[in-house]
């Protein structure tokens, strides 16, 4: 089993190669910047395994590791997926789906200031009359650099049977008090338009700008919440929208024994069962290998492909 597993890991990497050399120059970057802790989860993610046990059992197996980092370009993919299928079944409730591009001015402060002062400023736009045939929906913040500065817009999945661009616009301009702010809006009548309109919504991250400003974007976006649902779907969970079981639901049960709520990752058990009984259990537990070790097969590909490599990520 653990064979075969390794296997398929070593075809994944083989066809993200480019998404792993992006994570490893991130990596490089938040180190010369001080911030070890990411750079140490992000070159840990997927190029090391986490020991996963049953307190039920005691049986133990190795998984792979997954940082869940915003600026991850492996993990960022996983978190976008979900949110897109998330938008899916949201649509699917909808008479009247539309997509909403609100946009400011260049931002030339403090970008968490800037993703404050947007959604306030959406916040406004939700209590005027014009917004009030909109019953609930979902919103994206992206955050892209602009030389120095930032360019942060929002994308709105909305219910509304009839949005009038020329109101829209001349809401939004009167809230942010601007000449010419950029908006749009896109109906979505067939399940291609809906698909469309939720792959460019759940979007977070871009990964094409440079290493350096990945690190100003992770410092101005860290702690804060881009995505949120309001009106009807506020605090909504996909189980609750997931009318045709098209989700995946994994099962938390150990695949040795069956049992519910039994299974723990090794590095967690002095929090669980506390330092006594893991120092008596630990040894049976863990082995000689500890909690977490190298996917040796995976990382020597990735170095030799780094060696030989004449791709050239970034100027």
């Amino acid at each position: 089993m653990a064979l075969k597993l390794l296997k398929t890991n070593v075809e994944k990497v083989e066809k993200r190669k480019r998404h792993f050399l992006r994570k490893r120059l991130y990596a490089e970057e938040f180190r010369e910047r001080g911030l070890d802790d990411v750079a140490y989860k992000l070159e840990a993610c997927e190029e090391t395994e986490l020991l996963v046990a049953c307190s039920h059992c005691g049986k133990h197996w190795w998984v792979v590791n997954h940082c869940r980092l915003r600026v991850c370009p492996l993990c960022s993919w996983k978190v976008a997926h979900k949110r897109a299928m998330y938008l899916k079944l949201m649509t699917r409730q909808m008479l009247h789906p539309k997509m909403i591009t609100l946009t400011m001015p260049l931002w030339k402060k403090d970008p968490r200031k800037g993703i404050s002062y947007l959604r306030t400023q959406f916040n406004r736009l939700r209590k005027t009359k014009f917004f009030k045939c909109v019953s609930g929906g979902a919103y994206q913040i992206e955050l892209k650099p602009s030389g120095e500065h930032w360019h942060i817009h929002m994308h709105i999945m909305v219910e509304a049977p009839f949005m009038p661009y020329q109101k829209l616009f001349s809401a939004w301009k009167k809230i942010l008090d601007c000449k010419a702010p950029e908006v749009d809006i896109r109906s979505a009548s067939t399940d291609k338009q809906k698909e469309y309109l939720v792959k460019d919504a759940s979007k977070s991250a871009s990964f094409e700008m440079h290493p350096d400003r990945i690190v100003d974007w992770y410092i101005a976006t860290k702690g804060l919440r881009l995505f949120a649902t309001f009106g009807k779907w506020y605090n909504k969970k996909i189980e609750e929208l997931d009318t045709e079981g098209e989700l995946f639901k994994p099962s938390k049960q150990c695949p040795f024994c069956g049992s519910e709520g039994t299974v723990f990752f090794a590095r967690d058990g002095p929090y669980i069962f506390g330092g006594k009984a893991w120092n008596e259990m630990q040894g049976f537990v863990v082995g000689d290998e500890g909690w977490q070790r190298d996917m040796d097969p995976v990382i020597k590909m990735l170095d030799e492909y780094e060696e030989r490599s004449a791709i050239k990520m970034y100027a």
